[in-house]
């Protein structure tokens, strides 16, 4: 892989110093629940220290949903996620259709 260009690290200097400043941030508790489209948002956590005790540690599940009205990817998008075209499933847990 090249090494980035002087332009190219200003550039992203410049992404971090914008995402800093117009950042939400969130402060989760116990039962709340986060629902983000990874082709949507750019989004990221912080660092977190488990509580002192037992049983005290963070519990972080994740769900991937791929609904069948997904929104098409950008070309480039078929290394990573093979279809881009909407509503096609990408990654996850592939569920079978139901047969009543």
């Amino acid at each position: 892989m090249p090494r980035l260009t002087a332009a190219q690290n200003e550039a992203l200097d410049l992404h971090a110093a914008v995402c800093g400043e117009l950042a939400f941030t969130m402060d989760l508790q116990p039962g709340d629940l986060q629902l983000l489209n990874n082709h949507v948002i750019y989004h990221g956590r912080t660092e977190y220290e488990d509580a002192d005790g037992p049983d005290r540690d963070r519990l972080l599940l994740r769900l991937w949903i791929a609904p069948p009205n997904s929104r098409a990817l950008p070309s480039g998008f078929e290394t990573l996620w093979g279809a881009t075209e909407p509503g096609a499933p990408r990654g996850g847990i592939a569920q079978p259709a139901k047969t009543d």
